[in-house]
């Protein structure tokens, strides 16, 4: 086995890549993919920034180092994206569990004390190229999401990203309509559009949550690794590259509540609404 595991960014496979660290008792090594020595050190310094809030050994190393360190690290990101980690894997994923470093001083997100509150994600707003094709293919239909948008007993809170400038007419019709909770607008407003990465923001926010139903993203990525307990209904496009089914198989065996739905361009909205809802409130209702 190799010596580390290596990030090269700090999104959701990335937060997925700590927690098979942890797991494996491996150390992280950060290896942007920059070709100046300047561009690399500021980069290395910027996912080591927002990555040390979990609980996992983080390396950054010298420029003139990179290629050593290459060679003895894991590219897991690598193998996931290429169909090549091995099935029997994502059960040591499972039994691992990443913790904050901190919490204290993290937005409290006030807003969210009330009960049944639900992250979700029904699409991935497109409006400025910064998410491009991808997200539009992976988005879902809003109406597939209305029992949640429409149940006076859920408290909806909107989990997904948009653009901050572009996007926010939109989002607040959303919100004003369907009372939804919008991070950002009305109190820490520093994390509206959820675009960043500095994930320790949000650490409350996922912290208040009941339950979680959506599309695949980087916040699936931090409640399965920080807060598997909590019932998350995992929309999953069939062409993307993880196994969730085999994930999903694995936090099961745990008795943790995650279930796994795909669809793609053929499947039919209306039975896909109805078995969301089904799905919700037969086994994520009663946590």
């Amino acid at each position: 086995m190799k010596k580390y595991i290596k990030v090269a960014s700090q999104f959701g496979h990335e937060i997925m890549a700590l927690n098979f660290a942890k797991a494996l008792g491996l150390k992280v090594v950060i290896l942007p993919k920059k070709e100046t020595e300047e561009e690399f050190t500021e980069e290395s310094a910027q996912i080591y920034s927002n990555l040390s809030f979990f609980d996992v050994e983080l390396l950054t190393v010298d420029f003139n180092e990179r290629e050593t360190y290459e060679a003895e690290a894991w590219d897991i990101i690598g193998d996931l994206r290429a169909g090549k980690l091995d099935k029997a894997l994502w059960s040591k994923f499972a039994e691992s569990q990443l913790t904050p470093q901190y919490t204290k001083t993290l937005p409290k997100y006030r807003g969210l004390r009330r009960k049944n509150c639900v992250l979700v994600i029904p699409q991935k707003l497109v409006s400025d190229g910064g998410c491009g094709v991808t997200a539009k293919q992976q988005s879902l239909p809003l109406e597939a999401f209305h029992f949640f948008l429409k149940n006076r007993e859920i408290y909806p809170v909107l989990g997904q990203h948009f653009h901050k400038e572009n996007d926010l007419a939109d989002v607040k019709r959303l919100a004003e309509e369907y009372q939804i909770y919008v991070p950002g607008l009305g109190e820490y407003g520093h994390v509206l559009g959820i675009r960043g990465v500095n994930h320790e923001e949000f650490y409350h926010m996922y912290d208040s949550l009941e339950a979680s139903v959506g599309i695949a993203g980087t916040h699936t990525w931090l409640l399965l690794t920080m807060f598997p307990e909590t019932p998350q209904i995992i929309l999953y496009n069939k062409g993307t590259v993880e196994d969730w089914k085999a994930l999903e198989a694995a936090y099961q065996e745990l008795g943790y509540p995650i279930y796994c739905i795909g669809y793609d361009e053929e499947t039919d909205m209306h039975e896909l609404t109805k078995q969301i809802e089904s799905e919700y409130t037969q086994f994520c209702f009663r946590y």
